[in-house]
């Protein structure tokens, strides 16, 4: 009887037994879940959006809260904040293939930017203040949007112009850029510019054609709040890197010309009267030409001696003495 009354207790045992085994092995999976989400979400977040090809004068990138200076190869995520001082340029190369040129005074934003071949693809930025011309890239442009505070920028397939101050002007060099904005829309084309001068003021064509992406300046419209980056350095340069080239196709664009040095001076004219008097010259064709004269044998013939006998007789001999 003992034996059977010991064996509930048994299988009282055994059940506990298995179910603190479940727990134990539920509790390693979820433990082991957790280390793998906290080890895989710093990697999903630092993917690589682009990367610095080249720059000039005074470039910051803000990562993670803190500004640092920018160097050529320097690869950039979504968050990060670039902002350009008043001598400064860079230009970068998205993963994508997009092309993308900041001028001086300008600061821009990645906000949130993943390529995937056309999966799930993702190119939202921010133009806080500034100059931009960027040309796109194979990233899907449904997903492609640029943000500033006068208005929203979507693009298809296009390479285009922005400029940030008072008014947001916005010129099309490739493709079509539709602007939107609280007082309406406004779809550009190639060759055609538009003007925003507030949040709530319906987008207008402007007169005057593309922005001129000057290497010193704005055009007179840039700068505007938000860049804080102080001058550059004396020599223009940042790790020895020279000015980056534009993207291909702005060659078209206008540019204000650099300075030309100093030309050797013009030499000063002869002095009056060093130089023959106009018509001193015989004209040309006044000597006569070669064999205008006349030709041997040309002159008239000698006149023929008189005949014989034609002449006077001789006079009577004179008288013998």
């Amino acid at each position: 009887m003992q034996k059977i009354d010991a064996l509930p207790g048994l299988f009282t045992d055994a059940t506990t037994f298995g179910s603190n085994i479940i727990r134990y092995i539920f509790f390693i999976a979820v433990s082991a879940l957790l280390l793998l989400a906290a080890v895989m979400r710093p990697a999903l977040a630092e993917e690589t959006a682009g990367v610095i090809l080249a720059l000039t004068g005074r470039v910051e990138v803000e990562h993670e809260g803190k500004a640092l200076p920018a160097a050529r190869m320097n690869k950039l995520f979504s968050g990060d904040i670039i902002a350009t001082g008043d001598d400064g340029q860079v230009q970068i190369r998205f993963v994508d293939g997009t092309m993308l040129s900041l001028y001086r005074d300008t600061r821009f934003a990645v906000n949130d930017y993943h390529y995937d071949n056309g999966k799930n693809d993702r190119a939202q930025f921010s133009l806080v203040n500034g100059l931009m011309h960027t040309l796109t890239g194979k990233i899907d442009k449904r997903n492609y949007l640029l943000k500033t505070r006068l208005a929203n920028l979507g693009v298809r397939g296009t390479e285009y112009s922005v400029q940030l101050g008072n008014t947001l002007n916005v010129s099309v060099d490739q493709g079509r850029v539709e602007l939107v904005n609280a007082g309406g829309r406004i779809l550009l084309g190639a060759g055609q510019s538009a003007i925003i001068t507030d949040a709530n003021a319906m987008p207008k064509p402007a007169i005057g054609g593309k922005i001129p992406l000057s290497m010193d300046g704005h055009g007179g419209h840039g700068g505007g709040p938000g860049g804080h980056v102080g001058a550059g350095l004396g020599d223009g340069r940042v790790g020895g890197a020279m000015a980056p080239p534009p993207p291909s196709g702005t060659q078209n664009f206008q540019r204000n010309p650099l300075p030309v040095g100093p030309q050797p001076p013009i030499a000063p004219p002869p002095p009056a009267g060093s130089q023959p008097p106009a018509g001193s010259q015989p004209p040309a064709g006044s000597q006569p030409p070669a064999g205008s004269q006349p030709p041997a044998g040309s002159q008239p013939p000698a006149a023929p001696p008189p005949p014989v006998g034609s002449q006077p007789p001789a006079g009577p001999p004179p008288p013998l003495p």
